[in-house]
């Protein structure tokens, strides 16, 4: 999980069967308050195609409430955002206006958790147990970088080398492309804690929506509330 490690991003980011693919915009906002349930008014969907399509995917409760919280609060800033639900093992694309661009399956890091060991960032990967391998949840800034194959990562967090990029399939034993494609989320836990999503869509959503600028990636938790990572009492 060190930042030099092969899939990791050897530059720093710039600062300011059944993957389901819904790789093209064409709902429009109203199917981004759609998602966000009941306490947002939407529009009439006007994508049947797609319509139907995401109707067969299960989004939890909590990613609804995320996207609600987002498109009623503009917390994005005006950014294009993901949400990664660890649960569902599952990520949303918003552009900055709240369109859904699509959504895929993720795999994600080996051990359950919402926080990060300290300074995971700074250790080899030879040095990370098991237990360690955490896909923190939180509320991050992220900018696209390169690897030190000069392939293209986004950076969700720097300092804790958390990426999220194209799924790896250099380790055969590890069937990455294999979990990705299955219809249950309980083998996608295999990362070092990075996110890994299919290639497709790394290519054609999460590229062109952060090339040239920041966004955010909203990672809901998995043991702790969503209070606890997005709403503290202030004070």
């Amino acid at each position: 999980m060190t930042r030099p490690a092969s899939v990791l991003a050897a530059t720093p980011p710039r600062r300011p069967a059944r993957p389901l693919r819904l790789w093209a915009a064409s709902a429009g906002l109203a199917f981004g308050l759609a998602l966000a349930g009941p306490g947002l008014a939407a529009e009439p969907v006007t994508a049947p195609s797609l319509a139907d399509a995401l109707a067969s995917v299960e989004v939890s409760a909590d990613a609804r409430r995320i996207t609600a919280w987002v498109l009623e609060t503009a917390d994005n800033q005006g950014l294009p955002f993901l949400i990664v639900d660890k649960t569902h093992a599952r990520v949303l694309a918003y552009d900055p206006a709240g369109r859904l661009l699509g959504t895929a399956p993720v795999l994600l890091g080996l051990a359950e958790g919402d926080i990060s060991p300290p300074g995971i960032g700074d250790r080899p990967l030879s040095a990370i147990t098991p237990a360690e391998r955490i896909t923190p949840a939180g509320r991050f800034i992220a900018s696209l970088g390169q690897n030190l194959a000069g392939k293209s990562i986004l950076w969700i967090d720097y300092e804790s080398a958390l990426s999220l990029h194209p799924v790896v399939t250099t380790r055969a034993g590890e069937r990455r492309a294999q979990r990705l494609a299955t219809d249950t989320p309980t083998d996608n836990r295999i990362s070092w804690g990075c996110v890994n999503v299919p290639a497709e869509f790394y290519r054609d959503i999460v590229h062109p929506a952060f090339d040239g600028a920041p966004g955010v990636v909203y990672i809901l938790p998995e043991h702790r509330s969503l209070a606890e990572v997005f709403f503290p009492p202030a004070g």
